[in-house]
């Protein structure tokens, strides 16, 4: 038994593998403290309750002190080191186009893997929608070309009310909707959902500018159901599990694991 865990920018999302497959899943928000988000592992898994994992593998995009709290925590609760997974220049086939791979986040590397696994020498331009939209360029299942990141809805809308005076809009995650809003809730949130729908197909004509109109667009993340929703958008596979199936692939990959800088347990 395997216990893959992500640490994103608002959420941390967690997974237990036995023999090659997902047998509990669950996400939880946090804010500056693991703490409650880690004992709802514990709490919420029957599997784990009972069994300690064989190993603790893990990705954190949030920075140093919160994977300090999860070592304490996987250390404290089972004696184990965790074992976390980095964005490298090559994994088997797949090579990294950035210059310094660790700017490339983790989760969209561990997105990357997962889909150059499944689907070998095909393109793909992934989307990963969390606290950001990142969208990665795979040709022939190998090559990344680099990507682009969008803002998500909530960060633009937490933005445009910071810098509002006197105007106290609520956030809404409404449908895109065809009347113009007569409220300022509404030209607000609707405003931005066309602006991110915008960003979001011109980044996509312009994968299929560079990859070929027989790419597939592979989406991930915990906005994707809002991004599925939207209008005239291009075909897009949900695939909700792809950076758990990254991490676990990586990690498991004899051969591919280094040394620790700084942070316990081995780094891929």
């Amino acid at each position: 038994m395997i216990l893959t865990i992500d640490i994103g920018n608002s959420r941390l999302k967690w997974a237990v593998w036995k023999q090659g497959e997902i047998i509990e899943r669950s996400a939880k928000v946090y804010s500056a403290e693991l703490g409650e988000a880690l004992s709802a592992i514990k709490a919420g898994s029957s599997v784990i309750s009972e069994k300690v994992p064989e190993h603790v593998y893990a990705l954190c995009v949030a920075g140093d002190e919160l994977s300090l709290q999860l070592d304490n925590w996987v250390e404290l609760t089972w004696q184990l080191p965790v074992e976390y997974m980095r964005t490298r220049q090559r994994f088997k086939q797949l090579i990294n186009a950035y210059d310094d791979p660790s700017q490339h986040g983790a989760d969209r590397w561990a997105a990357l893997i997962a889909v150059s696994e499944q689907y070998p020498g095909e393109s793909a331009c992934v989307i990963c929608a969390g606290t950001a939209i990142t969208f990665d360029l795979l040709k022939d299942g190998s090559r990344h070309l680099g990507g682009y990141i969008l803002p998500s809805y909530i960060s633009m809308h937490k933005a445009l009310i910071s810098d509002t005076e006197d105007i106290d809009v609520s956030l809404s995650d409404a449908l895109i909707r065809q009347e113009i809003p007569v409220s300022t809730d509404g030209a607000v949130n609707q405003g931005l959902h066309h602006l991110l729908q915008a960003g979001i197909v011109a980044l996509c004509q312009k994968a299929e500018s560079e990859l070929g109109e027989d790419l597939r667009f592979i989406l991930t993340g915990g906005s994707a159901q809002s991004i599925l929703r939207y209008p005239d958008t291009l075909p897009m596979e949900h695939m909700p599990d792809l950076i758990m199936q990254g991490l676990y692939i990586g990690m498991n990959q004899a051969g591919a694991v280094n040394q620790s800088q700084g942070l316990s347990g081995r780094v891929i």
